[in-house]
């Protein structure tokens, strides 16, 4: 029987753009033409269900149930996608432009649609859709997760991104990216700063299509996500290795980024290792972002129409440092959910519920809490690890290299019993860093012995 089985995924290669200073350009109008269209979109939206609430309140004003309110007022059609784009095709260039200034060039109501494909605010339709339909289902109580907010519209200078169908964009060769033009913009190619050798060969033998992909700046540079559909092979049961090598319990902490009931090898070349140090990328760039913030704050003039220059140069110096943290964080948490799927056959985490141990120990102003900056502190060190993105890539990873997940329950008290006599202490603070038994005399590192127990009990 083999071990492998060929199957159809959905996985997203990321790309940096070495785009020129006028394909930037192009680029940009690109992201403020799809930011434009989201709030086209959703101003559509706001406006009927503006109309809707208007019909409500007066029998709300009457003494009526709000839920009854809500089945009797007028019924208002919240306009999707294909009523959107209607309409925004039967009122684009037209309309009262009004007189001309001097030296003023005629414009259109709508002036971002042109010199841009017309994928880049299509798309942003759907995500108008998709941001209301989210607002929607959290209200009913049909989405899990977090509270959804009502949405709301997006400012410019926010995050500048676009998304393209794979009729929009395609590889040429193994170097550059296609990106369609449109609206009077020409076609262009932008050369990627590193080849996309393995997954242009995939797409040149049939193995993989382009689904979409989403062009966005980060920092200083440009990148594309190019999500594909592909045929993998992937092993449908552990290798031998894997299986000799059985279950590993991880700790995830602060004092270390993570803490082994066994040796992972972090290093090709290099011994295994018992824990994992916390890098503290966080730690070691607050200093420098903590002045770039203080240069940008005092160059921006509050009131004016438009900022300096040297705002602008120092807001991109705040970008570029909280991308490049963003990339160690990053790179650190690949590194780590790769080694222990690869090594192992089962890997042990406790579910974490990450929102409730983040939350501030502010308090109100009848209860103020106590060792409000420490905590804040902590809370810093715990997102700066990213417990959340830690399991969710080892859960992912896990199905392509035969590997599968174990869980304890959220307030399992691992750190605070015996990995050896299951003796429990009761008394343990996060300040005891080694756990003592008093039953069996075991002494053992607070995160390690955590580790111990999570391996033994994980379901």
């Amino acid at each position: 029987m083999s071990c492998v089985t060929k199957t159809q995924v959905v996985r997203a290669y990321r790309f940096a753009l070495d785009a020129t200073p006028s394909q930037v350009e192009i680029l940009r109008r690109y992201a403020n033409a799809s930011r434009a269209a989201f709030n086209f979109a959703l101003g559509m939206k706001t406006a009927s269900h503006e109309r809707w609430k208007r019909g409500r309140d007066p029998l709300v004003a009457a003494d009526m149930d709000m839920a009854e309110a809500k089945k009797k007022a007028p019924k208002v059609r919240i306009p999707r996608k294909p009523q959107v784009h209607r309409h925004f095709i039967a009122t684009k260039g037209k309309g009262p432009i009004g007189p001309l200034r001097q030296g003023e060039e005629r414009r259109t109501p709508y002036p971002w649609w042109e010199g841009v494909n017309a994928n880049s605010f299509q798309e942003a339709f759907f995500d108008a859709d998709a941001a209301w339909k989210n607002w929607l289902d959290s209200m009913t109580g049909k989405r899990a997760g977090a509270p959804v907010g009502y949405p709301r519209f997006k400012r410019k200078g926010s995050r500048e991104s676009f998304r393209l169908t794979n009729t929009a964009v395609r590889f040429a060769g193994y170097r550059r990216l296609w990106i369609g033009g449109g609206g009077g913009q020409a076609a262009f190619t932008v050369r990627l700063h590193e080849p996309a050798r393995r997954l242009v060969r995939l797409l040149d033998a049939g193995q993989a299509r382009i689904l979409r992909a989403t062009i966005a700046r980060d920092g200083h540079r440009w990148f594309a996500a190019v999500v594909v559909e592909e045929i993998a092979v992937l092993p449908n049961r552990p290798t031998r290795r894997q299986a000799n090598a059985g279950r590993v319990g991880v700790d995830l902490g602060v004092k270390s980024a993570a803490a082994f009931s066994d040796p992972v090898v972090l290093a090709h070349g290099a011994p295994g290792v018992l824990e994992l140090a916390n890098p503290r990328h966080v730690r070691n760039t607050e200093k420098k972002l903590a002045r770039a913030q203080r240069v940008a704050s005092r160059r921006f003039v509050k009131g004016a129409q438009k900022q300096s220059k040297g705002y602008h140069e120092a807001k991109a110096r705040v970008a570029k440092l909280h991308a490049q943290l963003a990339a160690r964080r990053a790179s650190t948490q690949h590194l780590l959910t790769r080694r222990l799927v690869e090594q192992y056959a089962e890997v042990a985490l406790e579910k974490l519920m990450v929102k409730n141990m983040t939350r501030s120990a502010k308090g109100s102003a009848e209860n103020p809490g106590k060792n409000v900056r420490q905590k804040a502190g902590l809370n810093r060190a715990i997102l700066d690890v990213g417990f959340g993105e830690i399991r969710r890539q080892i859960e992912y990873k896990a199905a392509w290299y035969g590997s599968s997940t174990r869980y304890v329950g959220t307030y399992f008290p691992s750190s605070k019993t015996c990995s050896n006599c299951h003796w429990k202490n009761k008394e343990l603070t996060l300040a005891d860093r080694v756990f003592k038994c008093t039953q069996c005399g075991m002494i053992m590192d607070r995160d390690a012995n955590a580790a111990q127990m999570i391996k033994k009990h994980a379901q």
